[in-house]
């Protein structure tokens, strides 16, 4: 058959490492998919495919925290689509109802999943949706204790780093710690509303109003915009 010029962007997400390796290496081998991430946890698929979009997932159904079954009903909003990849055939029918694509069981063989990656491709290929199901999403998505938590992009008024932690502080005057980094998130957050003004805090450059002697004002909040990001985040605001 032919292929797309453009591979399918795939995520592997399973907790066993040899299941793991074993569907990387068959993504790799694969002329029209892509593999985009490859993961043990859930939670981090999860995390990171806000940040980098994908459009296929071969996903694993048990796995601790956060399951493939739960992981599923969350991505429809991404618009990626998901093959079940598991041990057990008795999850079938849950896995049907998140709307997945194939259901492949454990030990796959390599022609199993070249046949269910194939109804995948021609699936993705015939949707109107296709050409924008990579799109960006509006929000992030953290984790915050043993939750995951969506934050809309448009709720953020900035974020600053606390050690080990950010913390995410929003319009409505809620403060969301999540164990990350404020590099990870300044790479998360779409350079087009966000913006480094510190090394320590981010800002949401459609939020700010008032700016005091170089500092940015939201309420009694002064945050300090430092010599290395001045230049920047002036021609940013039109600030002559």
């Amino acid at each position: 058959m032919a292929y797309n010029l453009q591979p399918i962007k795939c995520f592997a997400v399973d907790d066993e490492p040899l299941a793991l390796a074993l569907m990387t290496s068959y993504i790799a081998q694969t002329p029209f998919l892509a593999l985009a991430g490859s993961f043990s946890s859930a939670v981090d698929a999860i995390v990171s495919l806000r940040a980098q979009p994908a459009e296929l997932l071969f996903l694993d159904i048990q796995m601790p925290d956060l399951t493939g079954l739960q992981l599923a009903a969350m991505v429809d909003d991404c618009k990626a689509k998901v093959i079940f990849t598991t041990a057990f055939d008795c999850f079938a029918l849950e896995g049907f109802k998140v709307d997945a694509i194939d259901y492949l069981l454990k030990p796959i063989s390599y022609a199993d999943f070249l046949k269910s990656a194939q109804k995948a491709q021609r699936y993705i290929e015939a949707s109107p949706a296709t050409a924008t199901a990579a799109a960006a999403p509006e929000y992030i998505i953290v984790k915050t204790g043993y939750r995951l938590q969506k934050v809309e992009h448009s709720e953020i008024l900035y974020l600053e780093a606390l050690r080990d932690y950010v913390a995410i502080y929003t319009a409505s005057g809620e403060k969301i710690m999540t164990l990350t980094s404020l590099q990870h998130m300044d790479d998360e957050l779409p350079d087009a509303l966000f913006a480094r003004v510190h090394r320590s805090f981010i800002v949401n450059l459609s939020k700010v109003k008032i700016i005091e002697r170089s500092c940015i004002v939201f309420g009694k909040t002064y945050i300090p915009i430092s010599v290395a990001y001045r230049s920047q985040v002036k021609a940013r605001l039109n600030i002559a």
